[in-house]
């Protein structure tokens, strides 16, 4: 592999979904959208970061958008070749009652990309600058190496 991956984590990209879980996906996400009790308000405008990956002669950098959270709040980890960065917040009960007009909320999510065979892990970084999370993700060279057998 030599690229680096969002993860998808629907359950309608799943292989074992079908038809009829595709349309229960649809009709709770209909719901959420268009119910308005301030209990479900929050969970009508839940959203996943978008994120850009760019490839430099380094490695990878990925820039996520998610402004509003301190650097504490991120927890990055890699698993089987998985890199996962999550934030485990919610807007408090007292936010979503006080709120008469909500445009925005804080919400956990958790993004994860498929690391290329070459990543230098241990070199993994990470910076939040204005709103974005950057991580830089190294890759180290492939050595094509020369090897002579000797025959006995």
């Amino acid at each position: 592999m030599s690229k680096l991956y969002p993860v998808l984590q629907s359950s309608i990209l799943s292989p074992q979904s079908d038809i009829f879980s595709m349309m229960r996906s649809f009709d709770k996400n209909f719901d959420n959208i268009f119910n308005t009790s301030s209990s479900k308000r929050s969970s009508s405008l839940m959203t996943v970061p978008r994120a850009n990956v760019m490839r430099s002669s380094n490695g990878y950098t990925i820039a996520i958008a998610a402004p509003g959270f301190s650097k504490d709040e991120f927890n990055l980890s890699i698993q089987n070749n998985v890199l996962s960065v999550s934030v485990d917040t919610e807007d408090t009960q007292t936010q979503i009652d006080n709120t008469t007009v909500q445009e925005y909320s804080f919400q956990s999510f958790r993004r994860s990309w498929t690391l290329p065979e070459l990543v230098a892990s241990e070199r993994i970084s990470a910076r939040y600058d204005a709103g974005i999370l950057y991580i830089d993700v190294p890759t180290e060279e492939k050595s094509e190496t020369k090897l002579t057998i000797n025959v006995e």
